[in-house]
């Protein structure tokens, strides 16, 4: 749980274009970070199950009128894990969602024109034939990792891809 203070949140709706929006940002941020490790890309490449909402931005989507608000947005990317692969372990890559309705928190430092968005990643098991949506459930459902038990306690919601964004994945 966050420790924003209610007055460093936000408590606008969240809109599907907002949600296409936050799925420009974690492309870009895969992309820049994928651009650096080219192995890492090969293996990975193509392999993009979905991009999910999460923590309590995703509680915002779901229920806004009991939520703690957004302090900021967490995106979770998921790829399908190669044999023979693992993503690096790294701190998330954070963006500015820059000016916006949802404002700036006035935690984060000032080169943040709108709220913070952290990006992060991990791969997970597929079994055949199973469609993406239900390869992400299963995470959630079965939790074998901390961030999988943390992730879970909240909700998750798609924004990628773009036909599912909005679509709750996940709901504790």
């Amino acid at each position: 749980m966050s420790l924003a203070p209610r007055g460093a949140r936000s408590f606008e709706t969240i809109e599907l274009g907002d949600l296409h929006r936050l799925a420009s940002v974690a492309l870009a941020r895969i992309d820049a970070a994928f651009a650096k490790r080219p192995a890492k890309r090969a293996l990975y490449e193509g392999r993009l199950l979905g991009v999910c909402l999460c923590q309590g931005a995703a509680d915002h989507y779901v229920d806004p009128v009991s939520s703690r608000g957004v302090h900021d947005f967490d995106l979770w990317a998921f790829f399908a894990r190669p044999v023979g692969g693992k993503l690096w372990n790294r701190k998330p890559f954070t963006a500015d969602f820059g000016p916006s309705k949802f404002g700036r928190s006035p935690l984060d430092p000032a080169r943040y024109a709108g709220r913070r968005v952290d990006v992060l990643w991990r791969d997970v098991t597929v079994i055949a034939e199973e469609a993406p949506a239900a390869s992400l459930r299963r995470y959630f459902e079965e939790p074998r990792t901390a961030s999988a038990r943390a992730l879970r306690l909240k909700a998750a919601v798609l924004v990628l891809p773009e036909h599912s964004a909005g679509e709750v994945l996940w709901r504790p």
